[in-house]
């Protein structure tokens, strides 16, 4: 039988960072979380409506997610990671899905995005989250990010028949 679908395996995240926008790799992301956005209802019922409410949509409020690492404290991208947290930076977040392998570039602060891969992408404020220490297994953090844009998917340009 055919693979239906895309795996998780496979999936590469990046982080756009810093006053001079650098483009960082992250190294073996255990878990990634893009949250969900949730939208407010406007009532737009008259009064002279006997049986039946009416609505509209309003605005919405971008999701909260997590980037999960087992904290390597050799591993520079994780470091970097728990430093803008810290510092509860606003990067730029590009998650390359496993259907290709191409990476994104950089030039001055615009990223480009290569269409022979899957990509989803937004921008988020980070947050600092404890370490957490759970019997046979390893140290862990789970970084909180609050999406500031809605999260952006461009799929895959495919060729061929």
């Amino acid at each position: 039988m055919a693979k239906k679908g895309v795996l998780s395996q496979g999936t590469h995240v990046w982080i756009l960072h810093g006053d001079t926008p650098t483009l960082t790799k992250m190294d073996c992301v255990k878990a990634f979380v893009m949250g969900d956005d949730s939208t407010t209802e406007i009532n737009t019922t008259c009064l002279e409506e006997p049986k039946t409410a009416t609505s509209d949509w309003g605005l919405t409020t971008p999701g909260e997610g997590s980037i999960q690492i087992d904290t390597d404290p050799k591993n520079l991208s994780h470091m970097k990671l728990l430093e803008l947290a810290a510092d509860r930076a606003e990067v730029g977040v590009y998650v390359g899905w496993s259907d290709g392998d191409a990476t994104p570039s950089i030039t001055g602060s615009d990223v480009t995005l290569p269409t022979s891969r899957t990509w989803s992408s937004f921008r988020a404020i980070l947050r600092k989250g404890s370490p957490v220490f759970d019997a046979d297994s390893l140290v862990n953090h789970t970084v909180p990010m609050k999406r500031q844009t809605e999260a952006l998917d461009v799929f895959k340009v495919v060729t061929g028949g």
